[in-house]
């Protein structure tokens, strides 16, 4: 233990060079701590997939405090973007044009990494027969529209902590 260090004690160091020494550094399994005070840490990715701006908006402005949002406004550019944007989960409206929720989600979990990613279907419908088909896809999570703020951040904390991914609704 050094019981009175001064940096000045350490003389013309350049600390370039020590940085670079230390970034090359093979640590292994070493488990460093960069942040030990939690004011850098990572924050899960959702990704939420609606034709509807408002909806887009309203969702974005409930979660974007808790989780870094990232928006699709159809089916089509999630599946163009989910693999640059590795979301944790997506949200993803069972009801859109051109490609609806169940053909996206299909095609999501056809793409490799992403065969077992949580997905909770987002809808209006309130009908027993669109919700029974929605859920026979088996998704992670089943929500109505609109969204209630703490069912929605409950539904993507549990979608984020299961790991069988079994359904959560």
């Amino acid at each position: 233990m050094v019981d009175n260090f001064n940096l000045d004690d350490l003389g013309d160091i350049d600390l370039g060079f020590l940085e670079e020494q230390i970034k090359n550094m093979d640590l292994g399994d070493i488990d460093i701590e960069t942040d030990p005070f939690g004011t850098n840490t990572a924050r899960a990715k959702v990704m939420i997939v609606d034709d509807d701006a408002g909806t887009l908006r309203n969702i974005k402005s409930l979660l974007q405090d808790m989780y870094d949002v990232v928006l699709a406004n159809s089916g089509r550019k999630a599946l163009e973007i989910i693999g640059m944007e590795n979301p944790d989960v997506v949200l993803l409206d069972y009801e859109m044009p051109l490609m609806k929720g169940p053909e996206t989600m299909r095609h999501i979990r056809e793409k490799r990494g992403f065969e077992n990613i949580p997905i909770v279907f987002l809808t209006g419908v309130n009908d027993r027969a669109q919700i029974t088909a929605a859920l026979a896809l088996k998704p992670t999570g089943y929500l109505l529209k609109p969204v209630n703020k703490e069912k929605l951040l409950s539904t993507i904390l549990d979608a984020l902590n299961s790991v069988d991914h079994d359904l959560i609704y």
